[in-house]
């Protein structure tokens, strides 16, 4: 499974360091902006406090022109341009990498119209920001702020006052700061944060990551969460208290409590906290990331996705055709999971595992898992898929579906028609009761031998796939 809050992390990361670093603007401005070469191949304007500017940035070569309504000073590497006290042009020594604008007290304006990536602090007041092509760094400060990213991935923070983002064409990260926000992904993978205030998140086109609060549980803010196109995602995953969540688009009732999210029913995965989560899906196809803490996850009806991810949790795909995992031992100890399929043909996954497991799906419980786990697997069960250890995977009577994925697995069907695959390895594989489809697969780099019994067949026989390097016993087909 991917983990987009993890790459949420670092996109909120970087936009820290920016904030902090290359937004943050001069503590004095003098009474004429200057507009100056810096670091050989940047150019930097900072305009004067107590003026509204309206800011455009042009590129000819290695020349960047700086454009205001109000005068400009040309200092180093800068030259005035005749007959006009309100324009200069710069020229770095070589390719231009970058273009830095502050404004301050007023509400200005800002617009990049070179192909360079620009960092540009609004400051105090309501201004806009408009970026180009390439990957900009804008941040509003305080004021009602207009901010667009355009193209390029953009780190965009709308700081105090009641902002609106539009991050534009690729994959941006945007922070709305504080106060009531209106976010707009628009295009590309998104990484969108409310922060402080009641918020509205739209992700757009693109697979997007919706956070409706970055603090956790330090807040209560009541926001709407709108996926837009592709498969989105509502992520409570740096909360510490208790979330209750479903794409129903149902107002208010989602988040911890006392919070009163909504997320619209175009948000497909929900990604829990810290907690003890309780998640729950919709008509529709939802996947549901329990994340740390004891969760428990209903499916509903659609086909879902279920994770539980670490804690002892509880999986109930509801109907539908539902995969179901319990723990994923790359992140961490594995616990006690109750996995229950629910109506339609479920499929319980433990191919992340490197430790043998034994499971059946007799409905028996704390049996099932590696040594030590006791997950509890459900009768309502129809299919199952091992790790990479050496795996004892048992069916029930209904016609199971069951891979040993790598390992030297033994696999029995039990009664039903079966359908039993080794994977790689020397595997023995018997089907049993009932019309069975036995294949042990073939090795990683070369065949193995595996052992293909079909078992007591039902009125077409078993059917049996070997290499040759299998041994078979019963099978007709």
């Amino acid at each position: 499974m991917s983990h987009p809050p993890r790459l949420a992390t670092l996109g909120m990361a970087l936009l820290t360091a920016a904030s902090v670093g290359l937004l943050a603007a001069p503590a004095q401005a003098a009474t004429t902006g200057l507009a100056s070469v810096v670091e050989t191949t940047k150019v930097q304007y900072k305009a004067a406090r107590g003026k509204q500017n309206k800011v455009v940035v042009t590129r000819s070569g290695n020349t960047i022109t700086i454009d205001d309504r109000v005068s400009v000073k040309a200092g180093k590497g800068c030259k005035a341009v005749k007959g006009d006290k309100t324009k200069v042009r710069c020229r770095t020594s070589k390719a231009p990498t970058r273009v830095r604008v502050y404004t301050y007290d007023r509400n200005d304006s800002i617009v990049n119209r070179t192909d360079l990536g620009m960092t540009a602090d609004g400051g105090s007041a309501a201004d806009t920001i408009t970026g180009g092509p390439r990957g900009d760094t804008l941040r509003g400060d305080t004021g009602k702020d207009k901010l667009h990213g355009l193209g390029g991935v953009d780190y965009i923070q709308g700081g105090d006052g009641n902002d609106r983002v539009y991050g534009g064409d690729s994959g941006d990260h945007i922070d709305g700061g504080d106060d009531d926000d209106t976010l707009f992904g628009q295009n590309g993978d998104d990484f969108i944060t409310g922060w402080i205030g009641d918020d509205r998140l739209v992700g757009g086109a693109g697979d997007d990551d919706l956070r409706s609060n970055a603090y956790g549980d330090s807040r209560s803010d009541d926001d709407v969460l709108e996926g837009g196109s592709g498969t989105d995602t509502a992520n409570y995953f740096t909360y510490e208290r208790p979330v209750t969540a479903d794409a129903d688009g149902v107002a208010g009732d989602d988040g911890m409590k006392g919070e009163h999210d909504t997320i619209r029913t175009d948000v497909e995965r929900i990604q829990g906290g810290q907690a003890n989560d309780r998640l729950y899906g919709t008509g529709r196809p939802d996947i549901l990331v329990g994340g740390p803490g004891n969760d428990t996850l209903y499916g509903y009806a659609g086909h879902d996705v279920l994770v539980g991810e670490l804690g002892a949790d509880v999986l109930d795909g509801g109907s539908g055709d539902d995969a179901l995992v319990g723990d994923d031992p790359t992140m961490g100890t594995v616990s006690a999971d109750v996995i229950r399929g629910g109506t339609g043909r479920d499929l319980v996954d433990y191919m992340n595992y490197t430790k043998a497991v034994v499971v059946d799906l007799d409905g028996a419980q704390r049996d099932d898992g590696q040594a030590g786990e006791h997950d509890t697997v459900g009768a309502d069960v129809e299919g199952l898929i091992g790790g990479s250890g050496s795996d004892r995977l048992t069916g029930n009577a209904s016609a199971n579906e069951i891979d040993g994925w790598a390992g030297d697995d033994v696999i029995r069907g039990g009664e039903g028609d079966d359908t039993l695959s080794g994977g790689d390895d020397r595997d023995s594989l018997y089907g049993e009761a009932g019309d069975d489809d036995v294949n042990g697969g073939e090795g990683y780099q070369y065949d193995t031998p595996d052992r293909l019994d079909g078992g007591t067949n039902g009125t077409t026989g078993d059917r049996c796939d070997p290499t040759t390097t299998d041994t078979v016993v019963d099978c007709e087909r």
